[in-house]
């Protein structure tokens, strides 16, 4: 049984963390440049609906960066704690191993780029172009109905 990790998910992966990279750096360095007051929230069309500290809303997207990495780039391993293959029967369990592993890759990856996007922004006192948050709820959506499918088809 072939379950283990292909290279697609690891170029995913590694692009998340180049991602978190980005995220972190630009903080770091844009951060004594940057006013008291910042952005702190965006709704779904990308406005700007929160303002906070300096402190908090510039290093937020690096903390929750972080956070995702440590917690959904180890986990590809361990499809175990998936909780999606209970009950699969074991002629399509490298297929639901190997599509949910590609899906979490992908989502982190997708998930660190935007909230590199939502450094870039909050850095620059701008909204989120719309098309960015529009186009990362449908991308992430389509992963999730990726899994579904692949999980539940016979």
């Amino acid at each position: 049984m072939n379950t283990k990790p292909r290279i697609v998910d690891y170029v995913f992966l590694a692009l998340a963390v180049l991602c978190f990279l980005f995220t972190l750096i630009l903080v770091i360095v844009k951060y004594p440049s940057l006013p008291d007051v910042l952005p702190s929230h965006f709704n779904a069309r990308g406005e700007i609906d929160g303002w906070s500290g300096k402190s908090s809303a510039a290093f937020f997207p690096a903390i929750i960066g972080f956070i995702l990495l440590a917690i959904l780039g180890p986990i590809q391993f361990f499809p175990k704690l998936w909780n999606n293959t209970q009950g699969v029967p074991a002629y399509k369990l490298p297929r639901v191993i190997r599509s949910t592993r590609t899906g979490l890759c992908l989502m982190l990856f997708l998930t660190e780029g935007y909230f590199a996007c939502v450094a870039v922004c909050t850095a620059r006192l701008s909204p989120i172009p719309v098309f960015v948050s529009y186009l990362f709820m449908g991308l992430t959506a389509a992963v999730i109905v990726f899994i579904l499918i692949q999980t539940y088809r016979k």
